[in-house]
């Protein structure tokens, strides 16, 4: 194959090229230099070109490589690096050796350039790795290595070898100083080095190539990226200092405070260094602290003339990341360092601007205010010369925002402070908010400062606003009547003369009340200027309506009233309204002259007038109520009962929503119940209790209504009234207790199923009142026998006993002996539950249960003996006689075990009949004990009962003898 490759080489080649060997070798060489010449530029990092590192060579000499001249011949790389293979492989002499070991190995670079990383580009660099180090290990002192050292560290950089490429760098730096690459060769190390984050060692690279200045190309991307190495190592300030070398020799001349502007200005392809040095100072300062880092960086350092840049480039970065205050802050930071410069309104202006755009609407308005106090023209700033038309402009409208967003401040203050005196009527009223005079500060400058403004009568307004709600009436007042009568003719005028009108109405009601006349007398005087000024006002008549209201407040009835006449009967545009408000001073004067039948014809042509979901609606009826209420107070001082009553009972039918209503009711029923007619009393003090739930009167009504019932005879109603009172915490414990007890008795005399409920509640509400206690507990055990609730039952017998065991010396015969029942009937219950208890097979599983229920009787029976009375002790000894036969008699009747013989169940019978008998005899025993009170003059029922059973169980000893107590001597 080899020859065959040959033969094909051959036969590409011109026929006049000579086949022997130092032919070729010509041959090789021609095309080699040809390739340099023609090959584009492609090597990274700008390497010295091949063919400008071959041509500094001295040619070698013609008898060892003879030139033959060709034709010429089209580059290919390729080629020519297979060429130089061939030539080595003819083994040359040594310069000729050297030479195509150099250039062979530079070509393969640059092939491995163009091509970009493959597997092959990547050896090819391997094997000019490896012819480097060959000639530089040959050659060690060669002056020429310099060319070596820079190929071999940029093929080890593109083999991805970047550190051995910074320590080949290196080696050439140290070896041949003076080499022309130096410059380069330091620049490109220090680009290794920070690509590897060596910051600190590429540092002092690029300050290397820095320290060059002119004697290297590299000076500018050098201190450009020496600055970058400087920020990447936190060296902030060394950083900035740098940058702001960079941006002092690129930017325009001159200062300019434009970021974009002064950009613009750099040289076309200086404009990404300049852009990116200014960048990379506002992220040093920003990391530093902001603006005031910057302020003391130049405190330190000076002022470079492009300074104010500074400033708002650090504020723009910041706000373009959000960081609004730090933004601000930066801004703020040259008016600190500046404070007289011309610029610092404009930085105030952005300080703004800032809190702005972050939605920080309170940072705004101070800064606002802030504008406003250093920049008025009054303020130090200007030293007696005037403000700017920009800063006026700008000023003008800040004071009003500053009042306006106060205004709106102390409105919702106010608004709030409102809504909670509305839910604590009777808490001291707030002051009005400080907001308020601080708006009005505003206002005033902008009149004072702008005096030709189309807004001020606006503005006047406004600052009567503020005033007004500011607590300051008496000068709001007069702003009013300033914004209505001291400008030209203006929209406003009219509403700021009924303001006006109003605002000395609401000074008349808070000065003192001995100043209060003279006040009234201003808002007369102000409403008169307003009738007369403005005949057309829409207002006109509510102002003669309260010039009548005021008329009466000065205790002119008369003068009052005719007045008030003047509206009634007034035409054009009087309202409803105001005829009802002329109405209502009418019904407050003639009531105020005692003449009430008068002042109730007002008061419900008033009534007439005032639509019902109206909120003054209520105080007519309630002046129309007190007028009625009045007539029958006055019946009642002449003793007129039955008048009285008549009038009080009229304030219902004729003001049901009126609030002295309940009071009319009460009265009403009062002089009922004092006639006796106890039917009416109680039927209107029922409606009192219906009508006025929770009424501060409804715990006499209440007492009242019982007695009116009980007159009646009416025990369930009288119960239930006696019920609530019981139940009402505001009586005293007596009162409650004894109106439970008559609740309850009550409730029982009219057997009524509410009496269980009644005595429930006396005995758990009154547990010391004893003897009450053992009678309601007793009733409370007939109720739960009458329920038919055996756990009711059980638990109030318990609680009958309970309550005599627990009351140690305070206990009575009476609550004894309820105990002694109540302790027999708990153990006939448990009695009961014995019986039911079935001896069911196995016996040993169901028996031990019901001994236990049997013992728990026999304890219950035991207890009520133990009281001592006769007729339940005799009861008690009975029933327990019956335990215990009923038990024996269960042993016998027990189921029997399955699958025993019939041997077994005999043996089984007699078992039972053994274990059975004891309980007989028990059972006889206790018999013979009632018999035995026979001798002590005892025999009842209970004792006859036992009698009766011994003769069933010993018939022989027992049943000989029908009657007679001769049989029983035996037990004696």
């Amino acid at each position: 194959m080899t020859d065959t490759m040959n033969a094909n080489r051959r036969a590409a080649r011109p026929h006049r090229f000579p086949t022997r060997p130092l032919f070729v070798l010509a041959a090789v060489a021609q095309a080699v230099l040809a390739l340099s010449a023609c090959t584009p530029q492609v090597v990274k990092d700008s390497a010295p070109p091949i063919r400008q590192a071959i041509g500094k060579q001295k040619a070698p000499d013609e008898n060892v490589l003879p030139v033959i001249q060709s034709e010429d011949v089209a580059p290919d790389a390729q080629k020519a690096a297979d060429n130089y293979r061939k030539l080595l492989e003819l083994q040359p002499d040594a310069d000729t050796r050297n030479e195509a070991t150099r250039r062979l190995a530079d070509l393969q670079v640059q092939m491995a350039d163009a091509s970009g990383t493959t597997q092959e580009s990547e050896k090819n660099l391997r094997e000019s790795i490896k012819l480097y180090n060959e000639l530089l290990y040959a050659h060690p002192q060669d002056p020429k290595n310099d060319r070596i050292y820079y190929q071999l560290a940029r093929a080890q950089q593109n083999i991805g070898e970047t550190d051995a490429a910074i320590d080949t760098l290196k080696r050439l730096n140290e070896r041949l100083p003076d080499s022309n690459l130096s410059g380069d060769a330091h620049f490109r190390r220090a680009e290794l080095l920070f690509a590897r984050t060596r910051y600190g060692e590429a540092e002092l690279e690029y300050k290397t190539v820095m320290d060059l200045k002119d004697g290297t190309p590299f000076f500018v991307p050098a201190q450009y990226k020496y600055g970058w190495a400087l920020y990447k190592q936190s060296k902030y300030e060394p950083a900035i200092a740098t940058f702001f070398d960079i941006l002092d020799r690129e930017l325009p001349a001159g200062e300019t405070t434009d970021p974009e502007a002064a950009l613009n200005g750099v040289a076309k392809e200086k404009y990404d260094l300049a852009k990116d040095a200014l960048r990379v100072v506002t992220l040093s300062l920003t990391t530093l602290g902001g603006g005031p880092a910057l302020n003391d960086y130049l405190a330190r350092h000076g002022d470079p003339r492009f300074y104010p840049l500074l400033y708002i480039a650090l504020g723009d970065a910041l706000l373009e990341k959000s960081r609004y205050t730090d933004a601000a802050n930066a801004n703020a930071a040259f008016i600190q360092r500046y404070p007289g410069s011309p610029l610092a309104p404009g930085f105030q202006t952005r300080v703004i601007a800032a809190y702005e755009q972050g939605g920080f609407t309170e940072l705004t308005i101070k800064e606002k205010e802030r504008y406003a106090a250093a920049y008025d023209p009054s303020a130090p700033y200007w030293q007696g010369q005037p403000a700017t038309p920009e800063v006026m402009t700008a000023l003008r409208a800040h004071l009003e925002d500053i009042a306006k967003y106060y205004h709106a401040m102390a409105q919702q203050k106010l608004a709030a402070a409102q809504q909670a005196q509305a839910r604590t009527p009777n808490a001291a009223a707030a002051a009005p908010p400080a907001e308020f005079l601080t708006a009005a500060q505003s206002y005033r400058r902008i009149i004072e400062l702008y005096p030709q403004d189309a807004k001020l009568p606006d503005i006047n307004f406004l600052l009567g606003d503020a005033l007004l709600d500011g607590g300051h009436t008496l000068e709001a007042a007069q702003e009013y009547s300033k914004t209505a009568y001291g400008y030209r003719p203006h929209v406003k005028a009219p509403e700021a003369a009924y303001a006006a009108v109003l605002a000395y109405q609401k000074y008349a009601k808070e000065v003192p009340a001995t100043q209060r006349p003279e006040a009234l007398k201003l808002a007369i005087a102000e409403s008169l200027k307003l009738a007369d000024t403005y005949p057309a006002h829409a207002q006109r008549n509510a102002v003669l309506t309260q010039t009548a209201e005021d008329l009466y407040e000065l205790k002119d009835y008369e003068q009052a009233i005719a007045v008030a006449e003047r509206v009634i009967k007034a035409g054009g545009n009087v309202t409803a309204e105001q005829r009802r408000i002329a109405w209502s001073v009418t019904g407050d004067a003639q009531f105020a002259l005692d003449r009430y039948a008068q002042a109730e014809t007002a008061f419900a042509e008033e009534l007439k007038l005032t639509p019902a979901g109206a909120p003054q609606r209520a105080d007519v009826i309630e002046q129309l109520a007190a007028s009625i209420y009045k007539q029958g107070e006055t019946a009642r001082n002449a003793g007129d009962l039955n008048t009285a009553a008549q009038h009080f009972l009229r304030v219902g039918q004729v003001t049901p929503q009126a609030k002295i209503r309940a009071t009319a009711e009460y009265d009403g029923a009062a002089a009922l119940l004092a006639l006796e007619d106890w039917s009416h009393a109680a039927v209107v003090l029922e409606n009192f209790r219906s009508l006025f739930p929770n009424h501060a009167l409804e715990a006499d009504v209440d007492k009242k209504l019982a007695v009116a019932y009980e007159k009646d005879h009416k025990p369930q109603a009288a119960a239930q009234a006696y019920g609530r009172i019981a139940r009402r915490a505001s009586e005293s414990t007596e009162t409650r207790e004894e109106a439970a007890w008559r609740s309850a008795s009550l409730y029982d005399q009219a057997q009524s199923t509410d009496a269980a409920a009644a005595y429930e509640f006396y005995v758990k509400s009154f547990p010391a009142a004893f003897d009450r206690n053992v009678e309601a507990r007793s009733r409370l055990v007939d109720y739960a026998r009458t329920a038919g609730n055996p756990q009711q039952l059980s638990a109030a017998l318990r609680e009958q006993v309970a309550v005599s065991d627990g009351a140690g010396a305070r206990a009575t015969e009476r609550s004894k002996a309820l105990a002694a029942k109540a302790s027999l009937e708990l153990g006939r219950v448990a009695a009961a539950d014995t019986q039911a208890i079935v001896l069911s097979a196995p016996v040993e599983k169901s028996l031990p249960r019901r001994k236990q229920a049997m013992e728990q009787a026999l304890a219950w029976f035991e207890k009520s003996a133990s009281y001592g009375y006769a007729d339940v002790t005799t009861a008690a000894t009975y029933e327990t006689g019956r335990l215990y036969q009923g038990f024996g008699r269960a042993l016998l009747d027990s189921e029997r075990p399955k699958k025993l013989s019939e041997l077994e169940i005999e043996q089984y019978n007699l078992l039972l009949e053994e274990q059975a008998y004891p309980f007989e005899e028990k059972a006889i025993q206790t018999y013979e004990t009632n018999l035995r009170r026979i001798g002590q003059g005892l025999y009842d029922e209970w004792i006859a009962k036992s009698a009766q059973q011994l003769a069933a169980l010993a018939p022989a000893k027992y049943g000989k003898h029908e009657q007679g107590q001769d049989r029983y001597e035996s037990l004696k």
